[in-house]
């Protein structure tokens, strides 16, 4: 379309640059070179997919929709050419060479000191040729604000747009010359599709209208998080003497609530932007097949139109999980007592749904809590009364009224079997700011990492200070390795890796399985030297050969068998067994060699074999009691033994050994002990295994 002065308007040369990248290869954002069409109508270089496409993988995830194909036995050149797209290019890229080759000089700053100025781009209202810094400052200046300014390539490249027309001419007049037969074909393809296009675009403006409802409600989480932050502050200043611990406790709740929603959005966001991106992909590539495609063309890509028209046309937003997401409200919910209740009064986090939702039906509600319930379980109210214990009040009433709790809880040992403790919240040799990862020496060495400061801090038998090593990343835990090395899990920059050192700490190797970790937490090494690492961020669990290459694996956010809600920490047994942590849904679950689920035990409660946060494990490694396996109880105050099948064993230490929020272990059995972590108090501290 030509303005009355014979240039082109901004209005159809916008159109051109969102539309017509049609013709622009994702990959390299070039016009395409020998284009080939993927199965879900993607088109890209020949080249380009060649690169993308992973080694020795007989399939190829499309860089655009995400799904995944075959590659040919003749490799990426296997894939169809596409022809119509390859005409077009053809016809547009037989531009004037001496009108771009030719160097244009700066209408404004002609020559200066150093010579000639030259063009870079081009004012479609005023017709003037811009260096790149009159370019910039052209649309801002006072007479020329609101120009439209395009490099002259943009220019170039739209000046060849008649050309398509005159393409589609040429190709109409020789189709009525020399196959008129095909004519009532033609008819009947175009009406057919034509049909599925509009239904497919109809979806268009659903995916918009949910995108914008998400976004809306992720800028609403970070008010509502600012608020209820301000307002647990403000409970926390009335109670301050008594209650310091329970605010750390009530926000880190709230981060992680706000982030696993976040978490969400973001999730269903994805989702919604990847459909749309086929029901736009699918519906523009009809369109200008429809446009500027022979009817041969046409015919030739009928079914597998029609085929993704389909596919696409069946696609929906998921309104239930949509309107959850949107209609939770996050809320601190607080009452006035006297200090000997704060910790039970001081206040809980929920999530309501605000009174604003659109209501749903009785049918509508049932599926989304079981969706809540199996993909993405929320922290509820029920949920916080099994976390306040009992074991933290003096009220006799509040006994009286749970025996059964009561009486589970007077079976814990009370014997006092603290060795030594060491450290304090500090940034000094021998103090931590966040404690993580622990392992006993052969010597009977303590080493610890602090996950804030980036340290392995190393302490004596008596738990005086060593040595300290600065790391190269935020340290999560660490393990013996096969060979006596040390192995460690670490994040940087948003990618997890796994660090191998020397006993010294010196850096030998690391490996981060070509950048597929993303906050590797738990890590353990098998019989046969293999790493099984728990990802918190994706919630899986990877496991790797002992040069690192990933072998396999399993997980995603939910709570059945093969997902995890936050999985923290892992084991292994003498039978290979993969012992995982699964925090956020409050269980251990156990699996073989393989991956294959086995068994869990645990589950959120106040009986003496549920948990509230299971964080750090390990396994006893002689003995009667062999594989039987330790873990911390954070939530309760406690260590626990289970036997391997899961069942109840005995506790080890509860609040009543001084012990606060447990998270990790490490046991040194020959010498009848175990060390462990309190991250919130920095503090370490080594018992007796038993009395």
């Amino acid at each position: 379309m030509m303005a009355a002065n014979g240039t082109t308007s901004p209005s159809s040369l916008h159109v051109w640059d969102t539309k017509d990248n049609f013709l622009v290869c994702e990959l390299c954002s070039e016009i395409y070179t020998n284009p080939k069409l993927l199965p879900c109508l993607h088109t890209f270089c020949e080249d380009c997919l060649e690169r993308f496409a992973s080694v020795d993988v007989d399939t190829v995830e499309c860089p655009v929709c995400r799904v995944n194909h075959t590659i040919p036995d003749l490799g990426v050149a296997g894939f169809e050419d596409n022809g119509f797209v390859a005409s077009l290019c053809e016809t547009l890229s037989a531009k004037d060479a001496d009108t771009r080759d030719r160097e244009v000089p700066c209408s404004v700053c002609g020559d200066d000191e150093d010579g000639e100025v030259l063009s870079v781009s081009h004012c479609i209202e005023c017709g003037d040729n811009l260096c790149p810094d009159c370019a910039f400052a052209h649309p801002r200046t006072k007479f020329t604000r609101g120009h439209h300014v395009v490099s002259l390539s943009e220019l170039l490249f739209v000046k060849n747009k008649g050309k398509l027309d005159e393409r589609r001419k040429d190709i109409d007049q020789n189709f009525d010359t020399e196959a008129p037969k095909y004519r009532a074909a033609s008819e009947r393809s175009l009406s057919k599709v034509k049909g599925f296009l509009e239904t497919a675009s109809k979806k268009i403006p659903s995916y918009e209208t949910s995108i914008r409802k998400l976004t809306e409600s992720e800028t609403q989480k970070a008010r509502q998080r600012t608020e209820v932050s301000e307002q647990i502050a403000e409970a926390t200043r009335k109670y301050i003497s008594a209650v310091e611990e329970q605010k750390r406790f009530l926000l880190s709740e709230l981060e992680t609530i706000y982030e696993r929603e976040k978490l969400d959005i973001e999730s269903e966001k994805d989702s919604l932007k990847l459909d749309l991106v086929r029901l736009r992909s699918t519906c523009d590539f009809t369109e200008k097949l429809l446009r500027y495609g022979s009817d041969l063309e046409v015919i030739q890509y009928q079914n597998r139109l029609i085929e993704n028209l389909q596919d696409v046309g069946n696609l929906e937003p998921r309104d239930d999980i949509i309107e959850g997401l949107v209609g939770s409200e996050l809320m601190f919910v607080t009452e006035d007592a006297d200090v000997q209740y704060v910790l039970q009064k001081m206040g809980q986090l929920e999530t309501r749904l605000r009174d604003d939702t659109t209501s749903v039906s009785e049918a509508d509600a049932n599926s989304a809590d079981e969706l809540d319930d199996v993909d993405r379980p929320i922290l509820r109210k029920d949920d916080i009364d099994v976390m306040r214990l009992d074991s933290l009040t003096k009220s006799t009433d509040d006994e009286n009224d749970q025996p059964e709790r009561r009486d589970s809880m007077t079976h814990a040992k009370t014997t006092k079997r603290l060795v030594l403790d060491f450290g304090n919240d500090g940034e000094g040799e021998g103090q931590f700011l966040a404690p993580e990862g622990v392992l006993f020496t052969g010597d009977g060495d303590i080493i610890v990492l602090d996950s804030v400061q980036k340290t392995m801090q190393v302490f004596g038998l008596e738990g005086e200070f060593k040595s300290r090593v600065k790391l190269p990343v935020y340290p999560r835990d660490v393990v013996w390795t096969k060979e006596g090395n040390l192995a460690m899990t670490g994040n940087m920059h948003g990618q997890g890796c796994v660090v191998i050192m020397d006993p010294e700490g010196r850096e030998l190797r690391r490996f981060d399985a070509d950048g597929k970790l993303e906050f590797v937490h738990g890590i353990a090494v098998d019989s046969h030297g293999r790493f099984i690492l728990t990802d918190v961020r994706k919630h899986k669990v990877t496991i790797h050969s002992p040069e690192g290459a990933l072998v396999h694996q399993f997980g995603k956010y939910g709570n059945d068998t093969y997902s995890f809600n936050k999985p923290h920490y892992v084991t292994v047994n003498s039978r290979d067994e993969l012992i995982v942590c699964d925090r956020g849904n409050h269980y251990v679950k156990v699996y073989d060699y393989q991956g294959k689920f086995l068994r869990k035990f645990g589950g959120c409660g106040n009986e003496v074999s549920n948990f509230i946060y299971p964080y750090g494990a390990c396994v006893l490694t002689s003995g009667d009691n062999l594989d039987d396996i330790v873990v911390c109880d954070s939530g309760h105050n406690m260590v626990k033994i289970f036997h391997s099948d899961g069942n109840f064993h005995r506790y080890v230490l509860t609040q009543d050994d001084g012990l606060m929020c447990p998270k990790t272990v490490a046991l040194r059995e020959e010498h009848n002990q175990l060390v462990l972590t309190e991250r919130d108090r920095c503090y370490v501290k080594v018992y007796k295994l038993e009395d």
